[in-house]
């Protein structure tokens, strides 16, 4: 067996930039991401920063801690939370569609 080889770590700058093309072509959009230990997560993409990407989801569909500064749900999404990703921790993401194209 291979070990596994993470793009990320060997071109991070390429990567972050080829992220951020996509957030930009994607903004506003239903998708899909799969982070690095194989969870995947759909939602709206609602912004991105230098480091993150902000999903909207349902609030169930996020495990959160009530007790940590890190929750970051907001009244106004009424039953929805936004979630950041960052970068480093995403293998892929893109438009929702049963798979990925």
């Amino acid at each position: 067996m291979q070990p596994y080889f993470n793009q990320n770590a060997a071109y991070p700058e390429r990567d972050k930039a080829d992220h951020h093309e996509k957030c930009r072509k994607h903004l506003y959009h239903f998708v899909q991401v799969e982070l690095n230990d194989g969870s995947i997560y759909q939602g709206i993409l609602h912004s991105y920063d230098g480091e993150k990407m902000y999903l909207l989801m349902p609030r169930d569909h996020h495990r959160t801690d009530e007790t940590s500064g890190e929750n970051r749900l907001f009244p106004f999404f009424g039953p929805f939370g936004l979630f950041g990703f960052p970068f480093f921790g995403i293998r892929r993401f893109g438009p929702f569609f049963p798979f990925f194209i």
